[in-house]
């Protein structure tokens, strides 16, 4: 009767170890899976600022794994010590426990193969906007892409990461009208509907997978010497949400931006007797009134064969790019979007080439790279001065040591003038040409700034 009630007792004893025990495994094997972030590593903004502490965690989880495998080997070995004829209770017990123990070292032998959050996941930017639109193409498109073999890729990454631009998330409504369409079919012909979304901030756009809508009637287009001073071909541009719908009616001089769609810029496409002119040498007189500067007095700043590649930051048609090419031998990329007229097309259509760009955008060039950029009649006085100290801190950054800036024509109120020059001589650059004229075509009173710049070497 003793041994029996002793049995009993030894019995309750083991459901209750064997209790504890398995609680305190479910309950850490909980704890781990809920502190892991998700598999592909796109974490919200809150699991961002947690996972320094993530490494730790893990760590800790192990070693109290580690510890309750050791205490479930101790009892086991307890009561074999207890009762060498034990009851089949005890043995079944004991076998639980047994597979119990494998089990956790199973467990913790998986967190050990648990790939490393490391630094190029972590310091990834937060995508935990995935799954908030409505449109699957969109959140396909965003979600990270693991590399196929599982390991990192050439660049150093483990995944590839898509990104768009932060003002995407506040323009929900049209970017997913911008991502509905067919894969595999051809793109609705709602480039508008894109700029707009770079022009706020959703900027850069996703990547889609559906074909280009072109223009009905494409034509080869002209040798690049013809091309040049020739208005294109309108079968080569897509007419749709312009008001002029040729290119006549762009060049023609008689019809104000209202008639045309635009204003910066209206007489661009007026290659004959706009642009043609245009930084080339001029008389005396003209120079006293002008604000331009020649081609050949700012690449004569430097020795010959200096300048070779640059951008031109402005709203043009690329004639900046095409004289430069044609009297200096540079390359020019012309920085612009479609303002109310096909301007990109326009300058492809020349012969040169076109960087559809905001001034939202980073420049997609590496530091200290080119040799001059030139800017007229865009960054003007309706910039913000904080915006305009980012856009020059960028310029500084991809001018090579030596390179040109040529801010051409940039204009202002009165009023204004003294902060917007302080942000230009913040550069701290060499002074080639610095000129201020007043701006003579308003009865507001405004002022013409141009200057050439050269950035200073900076060793250290």
């Amino acid at each position: 009767m003793r041994k029996m009630h002793n049995n009993n007792q030894r019995g309750r004893k083991m459901v209750s170890i064997f209790l504890v025990f398995l609680l305190s495994f479910l309950l850490l094997f909980t704890a781990i899976i809920y502190t892991l972030p998700p598999g592909n590593h796109i974490v919200s903004q809150l699991q961002l600022e947690k996972l320094n502490q993530h490494a730790n965690q893990l760590k800790e989880m192990m070693e109290m794994m580690e510890i309750i495998a050791k205490k479930i080997e101790t009892e086991i070995r307890q009561i074999t010590e207890d009762d060498p004829n034990p009851h089949a209770l005890v043995i079944r017990f004991k076998n639980f426990l047994q597979q119990l123990t494998e089990l956790v070292k199973f467990s913790r032998s998986l967190l050990l193969k648990l790939p490393r959050m490391d630094d190029d996941l972590i310091n990834q930017p937060s995508q935990s906007q995935q799954g908030s639109f409505l449109v699957e193409e969109m959140n396909k498109y965003i979600e990270m892409k693991p590399n196929r073999l599982g390991k990192k890729n050439f660049m150093g990454a483990n995944g590839t990461f898509p990104s768009i631009g932060h003002g995407c998330f506040a323009m929900k409504k049209e970017l997913e009208e911008y991502m509905t369409y067919d894969v595999g079919d051809i793109c609705k012909d709602d480039w508008k509907l894109a700029q707009k979304l770079s022009v706020h901030g959703c900027d850069p756009l996703p990547r889609r997978r559906c074909f280009s809508t072109t223009p009905k009637f494409y034509t080869r287009p002209s040798p690049i010497h013809q091309a040049a001073w020739t208005l294109p071909d309108d079968r080569n541009v897509r007419w749709s949400h312009y008001r002029c719908k040729n290119f006549a009616c762009l060049a023609n001089t008689t019809q104000g931006g209202f008639r045309k769609g635009f204003f910066k810029c209206a007489d661009c496409f007026n290659l004959t007797h706009h642009e043609k002119p245009r930084w080339m040498r001029m008389s005396s007189q003209l120079i006293a009134t002008s604000s331009e500067f020649s081609i050949e007095e700012v690449v004569g700043f430097l020795p010959a064969g200096e300048i070779r590649i640059g951008l031109d930051f402005s709203v043009g048609t690329g004639s900046f790019a095409i004289r430069m090419r044609d009297l200096k031998n540079v390359t020019i990329i012309s920085a612009t979007i479609n303002l109310g007229a096909p301007f990109s097309e326009m300058i492809a259509l020349r012969g040169v080439v076109p960087m559809y760009l905001t001034v939202n955008q980073r420049l997609p060039f590496l530091d200290n790279t080119l040799d001059i950029i030139h800017s007229t009649r865009f960054l003007d006085g309706w910039i913000d001065l904080i915006l305009l100290d980012f856009v020059l801190y960028d310029w500084d950054r991809v001018l090579r040591p030596g390179g040109l800036l040529w801010i051409d024509s940039f204009f202002c109120l009165e009023t204004d003038r003294d902060v917007y020059l302080d942000a230009f001589k913040m550069l701290r650059y060499k002074i080639h040409k610095w000129l201020v004229i007043p701006k003579l075509d308003k009865d507001v009173k405004e002022i013409f700034f141009s200057a050439v710049l050269a950035k200073p070497l900076r060793p250290f």
